[in-house]
């Protein structure tokens, strides 16, 4: 429960100061990142292969950091089902992960493009809701636990 409770605060304490505090590009990955994760854990639990894959599409973001990227430019071609695709045939945890990673990324700016194009939006209730369905589901069986 502990572990729900956190990383629905890690969420919202990132989603918060990323649409709040003028951050410069870099810094929003420091926000960024543990939200990835957490969403990870939410939809995947703690396998490490999985929580892996929800942080793997933004290693594509590191040869961005030379070209002084900004809040709001697109995300590279790589955070697409393309890549999640071309993984699932050697892990499909990984691949499962990736995708978690694009479902959060999908409900924030800019957008992903899905199929390598044009970027694609959801509201951000769709990804909240999905996050809390989510954590209620994981916190179930724990609670079902606690009172046998």
């Amino acid at each position: 429960m502990k572990r729900v409770l956190g990383s629905l605060a890690a969420i919202a304490i990132a989603d918060w100061v990323i649409a709040n505090v003028k951050l410069p590009w870099l810094a929003v990955g420091l926000f960024d990142e543990p939200a990835h994760l957490a969403t990870g854990y939410l939809l995947g639990g703690s396998d490490p292969v999985f929580l892996a894959g929800s942080v793997l599409p933004d290693v594509d973001h590191v040869p961005l950091v030379f070209n002084s990227p900004q809040r709001g430019d697109p995300r590279p071609k790589t955070h697409s089902l393309y890549a999640a695709a071309a993984v699932a045939p050697f892990s499909r945890k990984l691949a499962a992960g990736m995708l978690a990673h694009l479902a959060r990324d999908l409900a924030l700016e800019p957008g992903v493009p899905l199929f390598g194009g044009r970027s694609f939006r959801v509201p951000y209730t769709a990804y909240a809701v999905l996050v809390l369905v989510s954590a209620y589901s994981r916190s179930r069986p724990l609670l079902s636990r606690a009172g046998t």
